[in-house]
């Protein structure tokens, strides 16, 4: 088929995985619908309905809502996640509002953290999705360079 085919439309309707590559650098805030591994630094919020993994050459500086977060680099900031784990490199300072939450020796965990249930995480989704649904006046764009 040609390149604007069903076919061709039906592959690219969805996503597997995002990557911010080390050295990539993003402000402002980012909302998926798919994974996605962060090499490079983010700074700002991330919402996905899939998981963020951070890598060990990733930072974040912010907020990350996620079905699930891996940490194996560096996160500043609020986390509000089903499945939290922070892997033998990964170093988290922040709030953490999660239903499973597991460190891994030698990763490291600073603040304060709250165990809520399934429920409440699919409940606060659901009201999340309504808040996003809603048109919005004024967008605020995020700005992405490219480090050198």
């Amino acid at each position: 088929m040609g390149l604007l085919g069903k076919q061709n439309r039906e592959s690219n309707s969805h996503c597997s995985q995002t990557v911010i590559a080390e050295g990539g650098y993003i402000e402002g805030q980012l909302k998926l619908t798919c994974n996605i591994q962060i090499d490079g630094q983010i700074k700002g919020s991330i919402e996905t309905d899939r998981s963020v993994t951070i890598s060990a050459t990733g930072s974040v500086d912010g907020s990350i809502r996620a079905e699930r977060l891996i940490i194996n680099g560096r996160f500043l900031g609020k986390v509000y996640t089903k499945s939290l784990e922070i892997l033998e490199h990964g170093y988290l300072e922040g709030e953490v509002s999660a239903t499973e939450f597991t460190i891994q020796k030698g990763g490291v965990f600073l603040g304060n953290s709250k165990n809520v249930s399934t429920e409440e995480v699919v409940n606060l989704d659901a009201a999340n999705a309504k808040k996003t649904s809603k048109p919005k006046a004024k967008t605020e764009q995020g700005k992405v360079e490219q480090c050198a």
